[in-house]
C-alpha cells in the first residue's frame, strides 16, 4: 500500500509542473515585453517567425482582454525560445 502511495506521489509530482505550466504564465504589458525581447533574440528562423506569429495573437488576445488566449500564445511562443 505505502508502496503504491509513493508511486502515485512520484508520477503526480512529475505530471505536475507540466499540467500547471499555464497557470504560471502572467498576461500583461511587462511579460508581454520580455518575451518579444526574447523572441528577438532567437536565433533559428523559423522558430523565430513561428514566435513572433503566437506574440502577434498573444497581443491581440491581451488587448481584448482575452486571458486565456493570451496565456495561450505566450506559452506557444516560448516553446523554441531556447538560443541556438
Amino acid at each position: 500500500m505505502l508502496k503504491t502511495l509513493l508511486t502515485a506521489t512520484v508520477l503526480f509530482a512529475l505530471a505536475g509542473p507540466s499540467a500547471f505550466a499555464l497557470s504560471d504564465i502572467v498576461c500583461d504589458q511587462s511579460n508581454m515585453s520580455k518575451l518579444e525581447r526574447d523572441v528577438n533574440g532567437m536565433k533559428d528562423a523559423m522558430k523565430k517567425d513561428y514566435a513572433n506569429k503566437e506574440l502577434a495573437m498573444a497581443k491581440k488576445a491581451l488587448a481584448s482582454n482575452e486571458s486565456d488566449k493570451c496565456k495561450t500564445h505566450m506559452s506557444n511562443a516560448m516553446e523554441g525560445n531556447d538560443p541556438m
